[in-house]
Parts: structure tokens; sequence; C-alpha cells
């Protein structure tokens, strides 16, 4: 069993562009917990009034999902956290070599901090997952040694993080199983996806014993986002048979709420979830799917909330015409003459605007020649 903690609310909004006001963030959270998300990181509560208020009415939810927040190594960070009254808090500690030179830190400074604020926070009740900022740029043997003092603390987890996204997969495993020679506590993994293997690297993470998975509904999150939510779900139940606890039957649901609450629109071919994910438009694809029933897609769309469309356009042949005059209920009975005609006339209107057409172009389309059909009909 994985457990997905959901960064959505927390590192989903520091996509450029992207504000969450609380009414937002209520409705996401609780949307999450009942798809059957295990924690959500809501936000950090140091930054502002409203975001405090924003995370105190998620918890006044009693969600089944747990709420964290995320702490810097600092006492008010901490105190804002316990006064949210939250499960508990991902506590963030600078360990890449950019970061450490970023805040003109040493590691042994980051170690000395790093256990008065473990300790500070658990003497507040909280649960504390101990995060690397920059894991995958550090110093490999300054940061485990770092490690095997810090796994000593009263940590309850500690993760691996690729900050920048500039890991690999067999690197992640790496990491993780080094990680996991020094500890038998929880080891958790979160992504971002710079180079487009955010979702690769959390599954590799999870193939070497991670047990909780960092992701962000639509992969929000800082520059290109984070693991995408429902492909790192996917992908473990559908590819590798790891139980989630995930209800992928709301992942579409789910996807365009956050895509409405965000204004951060995805792309109509974002995997599982996208509008076109399961669409067709080339004659042979819709052939074999609306007549011969064969598909080609890994599951059907049925299984994550979505659905299969047909598109007409400059590819499209009979059968997709013919489908979607089904489809839309428009009733014309029109010869292979017209059919021919009606074909024609779809393909140059899509070259012409560059596009398929919408159902709306489509059926007045259908509906023209038809008229056409009927006044040569009267003429005879």
């Amino acid at each position: 069993m994985v457990e997905f903690h959901d960064v959505t609310l927390r590192d989903g909004e520091q996509t450029p562009g992207v504000v969450f006001n609380s009414a937002d963030k209520v409705e996401i959270a609780r949307a999450l917990s009942e798809l059957g998300v295990a924690r959500i990181e809501a936000g950090m509560p140091v930054i502002s009034g409203e975001e405090r208020n924003a995370i105190r009415s998620i918890v006044k939810e009693r969600l089944r999902a747990k709420v964290f927040t995320l702490s810097r190594l600092r006492k008010e960070d901490i105190e804002a956290t316990a006064q949210s009254e939250v499960y508990g808090t991902v506590l963030e500690a600078p360990v890449g070599v950019p970061k450490l030179r970023q805040f003109g830190w040493g590691l042994e400074q980051v170690m000395n901090m790093s256990l008065e604020m473990i300790d500070y926070a658990k003497s507040h009740g909280l649960y504390v997952t101990y995060f690397g900022v920059d894991t995958t740029r550090a110093d490999e043997g300054g940061f485990f040694g770092l490690m095997e003092e810090v796994v000593k603390s009263r940590a309850d987890a500690f993760a691996v993080v690729d900050t920048f996204g500039c890991i690999t997969p067999d690197g992640m495993r790496y990491l993780v199983r080094r990680l996991r020679q020094l500890t038998k506590k929880p080891i958790e993994v979160h992504t971002h996806n710079d180079l487009g293997l955010a979702v690769v690297n959390t599954v590799a993470a999870v193939l070497e014993g991670a047990g909780v998975v960092h992701t962000a509904v639509n992969g929000l999150g800082e520059r290109v986002g984070n693991a995408s939510f429902d492909e790192v779900v996917a992908n473990l139940e559908l590819m590798l048979g790891i139980r989630t606890g995930v209800d992928m039957a709301g992942l579409k649901k789910l996807s365009k709420l956050v895509e409405m609450r965000s204004g951060f629109r995805m792309p109509a071919n974002k995997p599982l979830v996208g509008e076109n994910a399961f669409a067709r438009e080339s004659g042979i694809s819709v052939a074999g799917w609306a007549k011969y029933n064969l598909g080609s897609e890994p599951l059907l769309p049925e299984v994550v909330g979505n659905v299969h469309r047909v598109l007409v356009g400059k590819k499209s042949g009979r059968h997709a015409i013919e489908y979607k005059i089904n489809e839309l209920a428009l009733g014309a009975t029109l010869s292979e003459a017209e059919m021919g005609i009606l074909l024609e006339e779809v393909k140059t209107f899509a070259e012409t605007n560059k596009r398929a057409l919408t159902d709306q172009e489509f059926s007045e389309l259908v509906k023209r020649i038809a008229v056409r059909s009927e006044q040569g009909k009267g003429s005879m």
C-alpha cells in the first residue's frame, strides 16, 4: 500500500499565476479526501492570515485525510503550524549544494538546527517528515553523514526531494536504497518535472521502498510542476498492481475541479484526464474502435472517470461521420453521394480553420446537406 501526500494546495499554488483562496482550498481538500488521498499539505501558515484561516477551515472539516503544513527550520513556523491544529508538518531543511550556498550555511549547521527543530515540532505533538530540500544535488558523503545523525532523531519519516527535477530513475532508486539502509522509518518522495521525469522518478522510489508519494493534481507546482497525481495513481495501480486507496473513477472530476479553481488550463492531450485523452479523429482508428470494438488505449476511460470521444476533421473517414451522426441523434439519412459530400465539406472546413469541427458545427453542416437533399427531391 502506498499513501498519497497531496501538495496541490501548497506547492501547487506556487505555480506561477495560481492563487487559491480559502473556499478553493476547502473544496479541493474535501474532494481529495473523498477520493482516498491519505494526507493533504494544506499550506504554510506563516505566509498570511488568509493562509492560516484556510488551513484551520480545512482542519474543521474533520476529513479522513490527515492535514499537514510546510515549515522551515524556524520556531515561528512550527508554532504557527501547531496553532493550526494540523496532524503534522513537512520540515524543510536545505541540503543541496546550491541551496547551502544560497543560505550561506554548512551541513553541520543544518544538522544542529534540524535536530533542534525536530524536537521542537515533536514537543508540539506534530508528526514530522524531514524534508531535505534539493536532496538530489547534495554532496553525497555530506548528505548521508547528515542523515546518519538525523535518522536517530524523533522525526517520523524522511523524504528524498528532487526539488529541481534533475535526477534519473536509477539515481532515485540509489538514494532511496541508501536511505533505507540507515533507517526502518518510512521514506517519502517528492519530485519535480523539469526534465519530464517526475512521475517515473516517483514510481522508481516506490519500487525501492518509498511508502509515501508527494503529488499534485494536474501536475501543478513550482516552474513546470510536481509529479501528476492521476498519472502516479494509474502507474502504481494498473502497471504495478500496487494499492493506493484512491478511487480512480473520480480522477477526471477532481482534475476539472482543480482546473476551474486554479484557472490553470490543462492541455487537451493530458494523459488520462485530458479532454482528448481517449479521443479519435483518424479514419482507421475510429473504424477499428466504433465498428469492430478494437480499443487502442491501455485502459478504458471509465476507469478514470473520462469518456471516449470522436472528433470529425481532416483525418476523418466515413465511419467517424456515421458514428457522429448517431451520437448526436441527428436522424439524418444520407445517400452514399451525400455522405461523400459531407465528408469533403468536413475536411475542407478543418483545413480552412486548422481544427476539428465542434458538435454544433458538424450538426449544422449535416442539416444543410439534408435540406439541400430534400429540396432537390422536391424539384424533381
